[in-house]
């Protein structure tokens, strides 16, 4: 991971209002989740995802939805994030970085697929919508679970490789389509809608038999209408947004949304999430810090030229300082915490103020590794 060394950020006016702490707020049950004290339908985000598995936002390239590690809601009363959308996405990320590099190719599987009550999923990833609902209007309701069950199966990656290629196959299939038009998609059949949908954002909760979506939301989040969280589903561009990544990315959502790595989780109360002062855009703390959005830099609010430690927002390019933010999620948001959730924040507060040069930074460090070490020990 990069470090903050090179990060050296200009002074600039202080906020209106100070830094409120990330995703803040109780967690409700269900599928909606309380996200970030900008949005009360805000959502959190994942595991830091590497910057080049989303090199072209504009595009939701196989590689983009298959390096994806958005995460869907888990069960009510389960308090750490969701579970993993997709348990084939990593890997098939890999797969496509090797087709790149020439180091293999990639084997299309050509047989035959698994065929369920007359329908495959290539058909619909492949053949006319309104052919193929009419195929599905007419089969029993346990063959199109079935159905889904397949995909959600090739999603979950439980057959390795051949999912993996699977996987790629079909959202190849679907990304070149240029048949699939609101007035085609609003003919289509739910089941069908929601397997194209799952099919090109990669994301298996839309599989799901406790989740049900309308058909015109699921039409507007395949046409990047809406967001694809489905704890979120903002219009896009969320809150209307313009700015340069609100405006160029398809399918980003500033309410749930990294703007660095165009991901999503259920991370709630913690440092794993910065949002700015300004525009309240959010972004992971582990991107952040990967390219260079975290260092030194001129106070936003202390006496000229005493420098500390500044996050800069990718989407407005203007300044937030950190030390307060960090002193408010703890005040807000420790007394949730278990011991681990406590040593996980502890860490992420290591993280980003590992090469601070101030005082009061350098001190926060210190005391936060004396924290981590006694944690430790007590265990």
């Amino acid at each position: 991971m990069g470090t903050s060394s090179g990060a050296n950020f200009h002074q600039q006016p202080p906020p209106t209002q100070g830094m409120l702490p990330p995703r803040h707020g109780p967690r409700p049950s269900g599928l909606q989740t309380s996200l970030s004290l900008a949005s009360s339908e805000q959502v959190g985000s994942p595991d830091m995802q590497e910057p080049g598995s989303n090199s072209d936002p504009g595009h939701d390239s196989a590689t983009e939805s298959a390096s994806s590690k958005d995460t869907w809601p888990a069960e009510p009363n389960q308090c750490n994030g969701g579970v993993a959308a997709s348990g084939v996405v990593s890997k098939a990320a890999e797969k496509e970085k090797e087709v790149a590099n020439g180091v293999s190719k990639l084997q299309v599987i050509r047989g035959p697929s698994s065929r369920v009550g007359g329908m495959l999923l290539r058909e619909v990833a492949r053949e006319r919508v309104d052919l193929v609902a009419e195929k599905m209007k007419v089969m029993p309701e346990e063959h199109l679970e079935e159905v889904k069950n397949e995909l959600r199966s090739i999603l979950e990656g439980t057959g390795g490789s051949h999912h993996i290629e699977e996987f790629l196959y079909l959202q190849k299939l679907v990304q070149d389509r240029d048949d699939l038009t609101p007035s085609m998609l609003s003919v289509a059949h739910h089941v069908q809608l929601e397997i194209l949908v799952a099919i090109k954002t990669g994301i298996q909760a839309f599989l799901h038999p406790s989740v049900t979506i309308p058909h015109n939301r699921l039409v507007e989040v395949f046409l990047y209408k809406r967001c694809r969280n489905i704890a979120c589903q903002s219009a896009l561009p969320a809150e209307e947004c313009r700015c340069n990544v609100c405006a160029n990315w398809n399918g980003f959502c500033n309410l749930c949304m990294c703007v660095i790595c165009n991901k999503f989780d259920f991370e709630v109360n913690t440092c794993r999430w910065i949002g700015c002062d300004f525009c309240s855009h959010w972004t992971h703390t582990d991107c952040a810090i990967h390219n260079g959005q975290i260092g030194m830099g001129q106070s936003v609010k202390s006496s000229i030229g005493h420098a500390e430690m500044l996050f800069r927002c990718r989407a407005c390019q203007r300044t937030s300082e950190l030390l307060g933010w960090v002193k408010d999620v703890f005040q807000q948001c420790a007394p949730g915490w278990d011991r681990d959730a406590l040593l996980r924040e502890l860490e992420f507060v290591c993280k980003i103020f590992r090469l601070s040069e101030d005082a009061k930074g350098r001190v926060l460090f210190r005391k936060c590794l004396d924290l981590i070490e006694r944690l430790r020990r007590s265990s």
